[in-house]
């Protein structure tokens, strides 16, 4: 099966954690950025075969698009990035801090209604996807989003890095995702447990009484 590309929006800690992960397990990466040819990036991507381009460009080119942006500046970026995301799958990673909000699904399903919008990377630090193992254990990702062949690839770019993909629902269910962002801070800096701290959802078959 083809590998999708991925249009990674922002050149950040996350966006650049991801795209190594997903460089080293094959998939065409391309960062889209206001400035392409900032020195830093050139040298980043480069070092890890990824692409660079404006955001539009990136955009049009891939089939999966990340955007890991500040939250703040969702409001201007995600009308001019619109039209060049049209049906794709899109990824909001991004975390609003002190809105009533955290995430950006309803602003990017109002301006791009035939995107597939999940929400994801979101609730966990860069750490974890640099290193999803946590003494011989790999974590896990809750997301959320539609269900069906998207699912399979968003599913897809989660494993790559290690963690195991847990669907909590469809996009309604994204403020449940979100909680454990406000669980993940708690617990790293209220609580101290500090920025390896990850999540693992355990299962297990409960035979009722005879």
């Amino acid at each position: 099966m083809t590998q999708p590309k991925i249009a990674v929006i922002g050149a950040g800690i996350i966006g650049r954690t991801l795209a190594r992960q997903w460089t080293a397990a094959g998939y065409p990466v391309v960062f889209g950025a206001r400035s392409p040819d900032d020195a830093s990036l050139i040298e980043f991507a480069t070092g890890i075969g990824a692409d660079r381009d404006t955001i539009n460009n990136a955009i049009s080119s891939a089939d999966v698009v990340l955007v890991a942006i500040n939250g703040g500046a969702m409001e201007l970026a995600v009308p001019a990035m619109a039209a060049a995301l049209g049906s794709k799958i899109v990824i909001d990673a991004t975390n609003t801090t002190g809105a009533a909000t955290m995430n950006s699904i309803g602003l990017i399903s109002e301006h791009a209604p035939a995107a597939k919008v999940y929400r994801a990377f979101n609730s966990l630090g860069w750490e974890n996807f640099a290193n999803a193992e946590y003494d011989g254990v790999n974590g896990d990702m809750l997301y959320a989003g539609p269900d069906g062949p998207d699912q399979e690839t968003v599913e897809q770019l989660i494993s790559a890095t290690g963690l195991r993909p847990i669907r909590v629902g469809g996009v309604t269910k994204s403020d449940i995702v979100d909680n454990f962002t406000k669980l993940w801070f708690t617990l790293a800096f209220e609580q101290g447990l500090g920025r390896g701290v990850g999540f693992k959802i355990l299962t297990r078959d409960i035979k009722e009484a005879g």
